[in-house]
């Protein structure tokens, strides 16, 4: 299994939800992560949907490592 498909299936089996909030009228969206009851909007906006996915799979990754208590830059998930 993909080791990012592996890490939104445990985040989502544990109450974490990481989705793209769209900005009215233009292409720039924000990211969210629902954390178990805690919402987080990221500070940063995105230039397209696209950029926004591709740190949603990292955002993935990371939150699994970090709940796991794993080093994220020794240590990945098997593919």
């Amino acid at each position: 299994m993909n080791k990012y498909f592996k890490a939104q299936s445990w985040c989502l089996e544990n109450n974490i939800k990481i989705y793209i909030v769209p900005i009215q009228f233009k292409k720039e969206c924000f990211i969210e992560i629902f954390d178990n009851g805690r919402l987080i909007r990221s500070p940063k906006k995105y230039k397209d949907q696209s950029l926004a996915s591709d740190k949603m799979w990292e955002l993935y990754l990371y939150l699994y490592n970090k709940k796991q208590g794993n080093d994220t830059k020794n240590k990945s998930l098997q593919n």
